[in-house]
């Protein structure tokens, strides 16, 4: 019989991979709870503008915020699926260690992109900290900017994992 070593634990092993993936998950459900709530406040908005002839005056406005949040929120996962724009075409003809290289620039650019996202997104949610809703005076829209730095962030902690995982990659 033969002994079979346990292989050497890798980067996608580390707490930090399992604890995105986690995030990643719970994400993919909120997004779609988002999309459903969406449908439904829109379905009912229209229902009652046709149907009972009185429109309800807060459903477009609640329908746009929570398309901003699936916006961002969906921005996350196309960032995690590596489903964003980019030039994966030109990067198939370069030679292994040229894609690596090109790899991690792109991913150092990202890095930069997102910084700033989380940034200047949190100083937004501060300036709109007192600002509400116009048709729901309790609704802050420093909450619904939040999506903003968190979608930042969330983008940031995705690129530096796929950074570590293009570091661990063995040379060409």
């Amino acid at each position: 019989m033969q002994d079979v070593k346990p292989s050497a634990p890798t980067v996608r092993d580390s707490a930090f991979f399992r604890a995105v993936g986690v995030l990643v998950s719970f994400l993919e459900v909120y997004c779609t709870v988002l999309m459903v709530a969406m449908a439904v406040i829109v379905l009912l908005g229209v229902f009652y503008r046709y149907v009972v002839q009185r429109a309800l005056p807060w459903y477009d406005e609640i329908a746009e915020y929570l398309l901003v949040w699936l916006t961002f929120f969906g921005a996350i996962l196309a960032a995690h699926r590596h489903a964003h724009i980019g030039f994966e075409t030109l990067i198939e003809y370069l030679p292994a260690g040229a894609q690596r290289i090109v790899s991690l620039i792109g991913e150092v650019v990202l890095l930069a992109i997102q910084l700033a996202l989380f940034i200047y997104g949190w100083q937004l949610v501060e300036a709109a900290s007192f600002d509400t809703a116009v048709s729901l005076r309790w609704l802050r829209l420093s909450w619904v900017y939040s999506a903003i730095p968190i979608s930042g962030g969330f983008m940031f902690l995705i690129s530096l994992r796929r950074i570590a995982a293009l570091l661990a990659l063995p040379r060409p």
